[in-house]
């Protein structure tokens, strides 16, 4: 019996620990993406809420082979455009993550997500269309850690804009993966 109190003991102070390490008041994390690079700093709202406030350089690559496309002499273009957003994520799953005894540090753990933002003008570009545009996205993702410091996140969702370049409403396809390194 003793044997069995101790196990309990033990096993629920690994919990509490897990859980402190989960209600981390906000972390700085420097990111690497597929097609980018930012810095983002996610600051907890609520137990299982977060805001993720995010600046960075999205980099963007088109080839057409259209003869009708909007692409001067070439069929390539390509943009550097800084994008600015915050994100409220709701993660779910995070008790019976700890349950199984996985790592929920550094928010590593599954969330739903709605993203607003801005689209600015590109730092460069070729044949692309220019402007500024707000959006929208609301996804699905997940964060898991490797270490204390090492990050990764994918995100897919759908992103909504009232505006785009060219002045339509359009709305696409948004996958995000990335590497982070958890600065604090």
């Amino acid at each position: 019996m003793k044997a069995v109190c101790a196990l309990l003991l033990f096993s629920c102070l690994r919990v509490a620990a897990q859980e402190e390490g989960w209600r981390k008041p906000g972390q700085l994390k420097a990111n690497l993406s597929l097609l980018g690079v930012g810095a983002n700093y996610e600051l907890r709202l609520l137990k299982y809420t977060t805001l993720n406030l995010e600046a960075g350089v999205e980099l963007g690559l088109a080839y057409s082979s259209n003869s009708y496309s909007y692409f001067e002499d070439d069929h390539w273009a390509y943009a550097a455009v800084p994008v600015f957003s915050g994100e409220v994520r709701q993660y779910y799953g995070i008790a019976r993550r700890i349950a199984k005894g996985k790592k929920v540090n550094n928010n590593a753990g599954s969330f739903v997500s709605i993203t607003a933002g801005t689209v600015t003008a590109p730092l460069f570009s070729k044949n692309f269309a220019t402007g500024t545009y707000g959006f929208v996205t609301p996804a699905w993702g997940m964060q898991r850690s490797w270490g204390n410091h090492i990050n990764f996140e994918g995100r897919f969702g759908w992103m909504f804009t009232p505006r785009n370049y060219y002045n339509d409403a359009a709305h696409y396809l948004s996958i995000r993966l990335s590497v982070g390194y958890v600065i604090w």
